[in-house]
């Protein structure tokens, strides 16, 4: 299988670096202004890797086959696109037309970007994934990136049906260590999974850092509140949250929900959590709004989620 990754961020770079690893044959598209630096000293990679359910530290440079621009002629088998949502508006329509005839795999954060891949796509031509295994930020150089056991490459077609290229998909995902899950309904999970993205932002920026975050009782409990709220706003556009894990343990009281979320701010979390909010504030802004205005839309009332609109400028 011929791979493409078409974006060269944290979460592209690593998906890339690990195919390669496992021997699959990747090439990475990256804009004329990086190539030359990547042809010549490659991407330095800080990583934390706790897939093996041991903590494993290390750097590393990788080097990857790189393309300045995408050709019907390059007979891509899969190409893989790990933009931010904000770009896809330019993105899709390229890759309508110059991807010959490549499955597209959208990996990443997707909301009524979903619609604008449905204009510009046939259906039967691309398919969703969602990377909850990887998150990280970037460095002066390169890459700072944080490689989880808790979590999974979720993957998935429209309609949940189980193609050739989703079995094919998850067998390379799989043989890269990206432990891929398929998901039957992908759309709901990279709805729900927006949502909660896009609240970390405002929540660490009014608390000051993820460690500040983490012992604050009473931000944590607007925290639930407003997951709440984008719960809410889900359920509205008709999405099925109750087999989305954590949504569907909201139910349960507070007092234990907010035990939950403390246990769950390790060390590596919250680095993680700092890592990612150095970059990408235009999309971060932008995800936390879509869903404010979709609430609005919806006249879904959304109080504690509008409360953290204020800390979002990020300027």
């Amino acid at each position: 299988m011929n791979i493409l990754i078409f974006g060269s961020g944290v979460i592209g770079t690593t998906y890339a670096w690990q195919l390669h690893e496992a021997g699959h044959q990747v090439s990475m598209l990256v804009r004329k202004l990086r190539m030359v630096r990547y042809s010549h000293s490659g991407v330095p990679i800080t990583y934390t890797d706790m897939r093996s359910g041991k903590k494993s530290y290390g750097q590393t440079v990788f080097r990857p086959k790189i393309v300045d621009k995408l050709e019907p002629s390059q007979a891509f088998d899969l190409i893989i696109v790990t933009v931010r949502s904000h770009q896809l508006g330019d993105v899709v329509p390229y890759i309508a037309k110059f991807g010959g005839n490549a499955h597209i795999l959208f990996l990443g954060n997707l909301w009524d970007e979903i619609k604008l891949i449905r204009k510009h796509l046939p259906g039967g031509r691309y398919f969703f994934a969602y990377p909850g295994i990887v998150t990280g930020g970037h460095l002066d150089n390169g890459i700072n990136t944080y490689l989880f056991r808790n979590d999974y490459t979720w993957i998935g077609e429209p309609g949940g049906r189980k193609t050739d290229r989703l079995l094919a998909t998850l067998t390379k995902f799989e043989e890269a260590g990206l432990r891929p899950r398929p998901c039957s309904k992908i759309e709901d999970l990279l709805r729900t999974r927006y949502m909660m993205d896009a609240l970390l932002p405002g929540l660490l920026s009014k608390a000051g850092s993820s460690r500040l975050f983490a012992k604050n009782n009473t931000l944590i409990k607007q925290y639930i509140m407003a997951l709440k709220e984008g719960v809410r706003v889900c359920k509205k556009l008709g999405v099925n949250v109750t087999k989305q894990f954590p949504l569907n343990r909201l139910y349960f009281p507070t007092f234990i929900l907010s035990h939950m979320i403390r246990r769950s701010m390790t060390y590596e979390v919250q680095a993680a959590m700092e890592a990612h909010m150095k970059h990408g504030p235009t999309e971060k802004k932008k995800q936390y709004l879509d869903i404010l205005n979709t609430g609005k839309r919806l006249k879904v009332s959304i109080p504690y989620w509008a409360s953290f609109e204020k800390y979002m400028d990020f300027s």
